[in-house]
Order: structure tokens, then C-alpha cells, then sequence
């Protein structure tokens, strides 16, 4: 995820990493430095051109995000915690790709592509897939989370933002109306969050 950054010239960095996480991905910088020397073989060999820190807690959609101007790493508190390493390795891939290839390459077809060629990005994103269901799981348990009923089937849509108000159930659109929406099935807003959700990337999404 990239994003640039409104507060550029500050120079107290909020949520920094302890010391023990900085380490940690200071040494997987090096590690996937020397693993693809073709792509990061070209930035510095240490990190002190990087500065680290955590999402603002209560953070559900975004993982981790790229800021420029002065580059920055942010990434999930959680990430850290999180039973497999290769979690927190594929989010700092994702993320320094993003510094090789600069802010306007975005998540294009090329930036992907990139992404995975990298061997371990398959088991990546499923234990990806793994976290974001975790984080969503606590958000919801902790009413962090937008809550959506339909009229028609009660079918519940949980989101960590607020859907459009013509928002219709996708389901009964599709088995009831040939696939037309239809306002016999707006969904109905039920619940809202009580906490603000954190942080999110602008303008695009991971």
C-alpha cells in the first residue's frame, strides 16, 4: 500500500517500533535484500535511510503502508505477534516494493507481477488471508465494525466502512431479481462502529 504523507516535515516519528521489532525487521530487510538482489539489490544495505513505525491502533483494513516524503514504513502492531514470520516478511516485500518501484506505479499489473515472482508469495498470502480474518474476527467481537442486516433474507454484511445507502444484498439481487438490484433489498444499517477504525491507506487498497 503506498500513501503520501500530509505531515512530511515532521520530525518526531509517531508509534515507532521497539527496539526488539525494529530489529527484527531490520533483519528481514537484509534477508530479502540478498533473496532478490534483482529487485532490492539496489537499496541501501542498511536501513537508516527507512524510518519504522506501527498503524495507529485499531487499524482493520490496511496492513501496512508505504508513506514518501520522508520514507516511511508502517506496519499492524498484530503483524508482529502473529504465529508465522512469513506474515510479517511478505508485508515488508509488499511495502519496499513499493519504494523500488516509486508512488505513481501504485498496484499495477507490472507492481504485481513483480510481487509474485518472489518464492514464498503463495504461502504468503494465504497466511495473509489467515491475519486478515483474525483482525476482522476481533474488530467485530469488539463492535469495531459497520453492521448490515437484508430486509429480505437477514443475511449480515460486516464492514470496516460504511456501505453506500443504496447498498442492496447481493445475494437475493442475484437468486430473486436475475441479478438487477432492487430496493426490496437495501440493506439496512443495524450497527455502528463505537471506536474509530485506525488508519487507511489513500487512495488505494492492499
Amino acid at each position: 500500500m503506498t500513501a503520501s504523507s500530509s505531515k512530511s516535515n515532521e520530525t518526531t516519528l509517531r508509534n515507532p517500533l521497539s527496539v526488539e521489532h525494529l530489529l527484527r525487521v531490520q533483519s528481514i530487510y537484509r534477508e530479502l535484500r540478498h533473496e532478490r538482489q534483482e529487485i532490492f539489490g539496489g537499496l541501501p544495505f542498511g536501513t537508516r535511510w527507512l524510518r519504522f513505525r506501527y498503524l495507529r491502533a485499531g487499524t482493520i483494513r490496511t496492513l501496512a503502508l508505504a508513506q514518501f516524503a520522508p520514507d516511511t514504513l508502517a506496519i499492524h502492531r498484530d503483524a508482529f505477534d502473529w504465529s508465522k514470520p512469513l506474515l510479517l516478511k511478505g508485508l515488508l516485500h509488499h511495502e519496499l516494493l513499493h519504494f523500488v518501484l516509486g508512488p505513481s506505479m501504485g498496484h499495477s499489473k507490472f507492481f504485481r507481477t513483480i510481487e509474485s515472482d518472489w518464492s514464498q508469495y503463495v504461502n504468503y498470502q494465504e497466511e495473509r488471508r489467515y491475519f486478515v480474518r483474525s483482525v476482522e474476527e476481533a474488530a467485530r467481537d469488539e463492535g469495531r465494525l459497520w453492521k448490515y442486516v437484508c430486509p429480505n433474507c437477514h443475511a449480515t454484511y460486516l464492514r470496516a466502512r460504511p456501505m453506500k445507502p443504496e447498498s442492496a444484498c447481493s445475494k437475493c439481487c442475484k437468486t430473486l431479481n436475475s441479478g438487477v438490484w432492487s430496493d426490496s433489498f437495501t440493506l439496512i444499517t443495524v450497527g455502528r462502529p463505537r471506536t474509530d477504525n485506525g488508519e487507511d491507506e489513500s487512495p488505494t487498497e492492499n
